[in-house]
């Protein structure tokens, strides 16, 4: 269809299959490549008279939905549309809860390719084959010296099967700027970069507005309860210090 929207939890490789896509329409059918900031950047970017391919990271928010974007996109329809129909390709990604997070916003049949044209990645339906593969070719390319693959190799097997493996742990491994924490030739700091991924939490937490770290921090205060919360003078102060609102529910 000239659309696919890539959708998968964090760290599940979507924006480099974007990329992947993006290099493979340059070479191979000479598209121009153009990165937009939102949808709604279409309308100054589209050129009728080239083949262009559109790239379009976070459609509908980086790290929670944001809802101007999907306005931007009912607004937008009709000129992704034409631009399909002139021969131009479309990748787009999001993080699957906030893509459900946008359904109700989307106006019901403005874009039916929205919804015909998801692609979701799973990575625990990933074989241990694909592991590998992700793995190798991420330390291939990637800017780790020689030392450091050599002493890592031992657990490489390893670190594929990995229960907390991701695309996205992958590939910090093979950039000395996510790794100054770890021993390659120690297993246990290997099995450490994967099982309590510390840098990768707090990118993620750094992403998240003032609710959004309100709730970590109830949830951090009330471990182990999930249907009533009572609000005492200590939960209070953390709301207060996080600048949130409080919503009472009644009867």
């Amino acid at each position: 269809n000239g659309f696919v929207l890539l959708l998968g939890a964090p760290a599940t490789g979507k924006t480099t299959i974007a990329a992947e896509l993006a290099l493979g329409a340059a070479d191979e059918q000479g598209a121009a490549v153009v990165k937009l900031d939102t949808i709604g950047d279409l309308k100054n970017r589209w050129n009728p008279d080239e083949r262009q391919f559109f790239w379009l990271d976070d459609a509908f928010g980086a790290t929670q939905f944001y809802e101007p974007l999907a306005h931007a996109w009912t607004r937008s329809s009709p000129t992704v549309e034409a631009a399909i129909k002139s021969g131009s390709l479309f990748v787009v990604t999001s993080r699957d809860y906030i893509f459900e997070a946008s359904r109700n916003h989307l106006k019901p049949g403005s874009f039916p390719l929205l919804k015909e044209s998801q692609i979701t990645i799973d990575v625990g339906a990933l074989t241990q084959d694909e592991r590998h593969q992700i793995l190798y070719n991420h330390l291939r390319h990637g800017k780790q010296g020689n030392v450091f693959l050599a002493e890592a190799l031992p657990h490489l097997e390893f670190a594929a099967g990995h229960t907390g493996f991701t695309p996205e742990l992958a590939r910090r491994l093979a950039d000395p700027a996510f790794t100054k924490n770890v021993r390659p030739s120690s297993a246990s700091s290997v099995d450490g970069f994967f099982s309590r991924p510390k840098e990768f939490l707090q990118d993620v937490m750094t992403g998240l507005d003032a609710d959004g770290r309100a709730a970590l921090g109830l949830a951090k205060s009330v471990l182990g309860s999930f249907l009533v919360i009572t609000l005492t003078a200590t939960l209070l102060e953390v709301v207060d210090q996080l600048s949130v609102g409080i919503i009472q529910a009644t009867g």
